[in-house]
């Protein structure tokens, strides 16, 4: 009975902290949650300026650029939108300052061979293209394994754009992307958003979290308890 009695107080002392840590660490994700979704409401009051003019890059600013798509697109692969599978279209768009940028075109569903890549029209007149900024962070965990069709990418890694493609090499590539308006002619499926998840499932995450950490704390008290007797 005393050994019960031991475990049941190891097994406590371990896991209480624990999933009472996991319950505070969703409450502070919830609050990042909330402050980027203020920042993005915020700056989706701004007026849109021109891309030549930013200086500092926040991510979801609004901003509009002159140019012109080149025949040169990248299909990132693994997104997912509404249970499909699909692909990520960056598209180059040549600046007026001579300058290039990939612009997110959006969600295109998957065909059934992987490699049988949707087609994507390249627009053969100037355009003037709105939308937001769009900072790629990179995943540490994800490479861009050799595919097939070199178009085809894992996530957009600027600094292995000159190494991967000659055609790049001679070009200056600003190392952000342009998101495209769901509006915008040449949208496809929007698929970014500011969060992917939101405040109110870490709120529900942290819920759980501090209900099992109670439940542990019970328990552990009626074992003890009914031990003693």
């Amino acid at each position: 009975m005393r050994r019960f009695k031991r475990n049941i107080l190891i097994f406590s002392v371990v896991f209480v902290p624990i999933t009472f840590s996991l319950g505070l660490w969703q409450l502070e994700r919830a609050k990042e949650k909330n402050e980027i979704i203020a920042e993005f409401e915020k700056l989706q009051q701004m007026p849109s300026v021109d891309l030549l003019d930013v200086l500092q890059i926040k991510n979801w600013q609004p901003v509009y650029a002159n140019g012109q798509y080149e025949d040169f697109i990248l299909y990132e692969d693994n997104a997912i939108l509404e249970g499909r599978a699909g692909y990520r279209i960056y598209h180059l768009f040549r600046i007026e300052d001579k300058r290039y940028i990939f612009v997110n075109r959006g969600f295109l569903e998957r065909k059934q061979t992987k490699n049988d890549l949707p087609f994507v029209n390249t627009p053969k007149t100037p355009f003037k293209i709105n939308g937001y900024i769009l900072q790629k962070a990179n995943n540490e965990f994800v490479s861009n394994v050799e595919e097939k069709n070199p178009l085809v990418i894992q996530q957009l890694n600027f600094t292995e754009l000159s190494m991967r493609y000659p055609e790049l090499r001679d070009k200056e590539v600003l190392p952000y992307l342009f998101n495209l308006l769901p509006s915008d002619i040449n949208k496809f499926k929007s698929i970014e958003k500011p969060t992917n998840m939101s405040s109110a499932t870490h709120i529900g995450y942290a819920i759980q979290w501090f209900g099992l950490c109670l439940a542990l704390l019970i328990m552990t008290f009626l074992v003890l308890r009914k031990n003693e007797r």
